[in-house]
């Protein structure tokens, strides 16, 4: 009797845990899960993806961009721009080149479109003036852009419109290596940082403190240069940089320059002239601003030309003495064989 209830105490249990593993692998079935490795290799991003039954309406809308002046509805979020690049830390950048007639009323537009991109200028240069008269350049203006990553494409694809297009190119860098690696290395030294301090309460040996404390203060050195790289990094990946070069066109009509031929001779000549003469001047003002270190110069230069004078004098006199010297020698030499003989 005890056999045949340990038996079915037995099958009791194996057909319970069967249902529960079944209902377990159904709810697997119903959820479709994946994991999306990292570039580095050391973690993998886990994300369960909702039946699409119950997705939500505005998922599936497009992002849409007004160019009267920027992003409006359905536009990209954060986690959309991660899931473009595989979960990859990636910088964008745009470069355009734009020519266009109406100069003014493009950086006008364009100041527009960035402040309702969310965007800013982080540096511009304008560099010419207005053109006047027909024939005469335009101004040359060169801006970089910072607008948030999501809004880039839509950003540039509108920006490209304000003017002819002339020349464009995106890329982007892919930073993930260097920024987990960052990352990885500072998880370590905070690790570290909290055991170097708890063993500072620790100890009461002066040497021991005086080493634990130059310890900390190194790896908190180092973990605020690793920070400040990765805000840096999360700076640029955050914001993608637009960068614009814009051409202002010279007028194809209107009035022309009433300078003469002899009027632009004669305005040639002048500032010729004025170059020479403001070279010249140039250089008097040189000179005698100068004249202190000649002086200088010379009171250095004159005694040590003398002295080296006298002594060449002094060395060529030894040398005739010597060689007048040699001359009688001989000349000795030779009365001296004549007597013999």
């Amino acid at each position: 009797m005890k056999r045949i209830t340990a038996v079915f105490s037995f099958l009791l249990c194996a057909a319970l845990l069967f249902a529960g593993c079944s209902h377990k692998m159904a709810d697997m079935a119903e959820t479709e899960v994946y994991y999306t490795s990292s570039s580095s290799g050391n973690s993998a991003e886990y994300r369960p993806e909702a039946p699409m039954a119950s997705a939500a309406p505005e998922a599936s809308i497009e992002a849409e961009y007004d160019a009267s002046y920027g992003i409006t509805a359905g536009a990209a979020s954060d986690t959309d721009l991660s899931d473009r690049f595989g979960g990859h830390k990636v910088i964008l950048t745009y470069d355009a080149t734009l020519r266009t007639d109406a100069f003014d009323s493009l950086l006008d537009a364009l100041t527009s479109r960035v402040n309702a991109a969310g965007g800013y200028m982080e540096n511009t240069y304008i560099d010419g003036k207005k053109p006047e008269v027909y024939g005469e350049a335009g101004r040359t203006a060169s801006l970089a852009i910072r607008v948030p990553a999501e809004k880039a494409d839509a950003f540039f694809s509108d920006v490209k419109t304000l003017g002819t297009l002339i020349s464009e190119h995106a890329y982007t860098e892919d930073v993930t290596e260097h920024y987990f690696d960052r990352e990885t290395r500072l998880a370590v030294l905070n690790t570290q940082l909290d055991r170097l301090r708890s063993i500072l309460v620790e100890t009461d040996n002066l040497a021991d403190v005086i080493a634990l404390e130059t310890e900390i203060a190194r790896v908190m050195l180092e973990i605020e240069s690793l920070t400040g790289e990765l805000r840096r990094y999360d700076a640029l990946i955050d914001y993608a940089t637009v960068n614009l070069t814009v051409y202002e066109n010279s007028p194809k009509q209107g009035p022309v320059a009433e300078e003469t031929l002899g009027d632009r001779i004669k305005e040639a000549l002048a500032d010729s002239l004025y170059g020479i003469g403001t070279f010249f001047t140039d250089a008097l003002v040189w000179f005698i601003g100068a004249l202190p270190v000649f002086a200088l110069l010379a009171l250095i230069l004159v005694p040590l030309i003398l002295i080296i004078r006298a002594i060449r004098r002094k060395n060529a006199r030894k040398k005739v003495e010597k060689q007048a010297a040699m001359a009688n020698a001989a000349a000795a030499n030779y009365n001296k064989e004549n007597n013999r003989s």
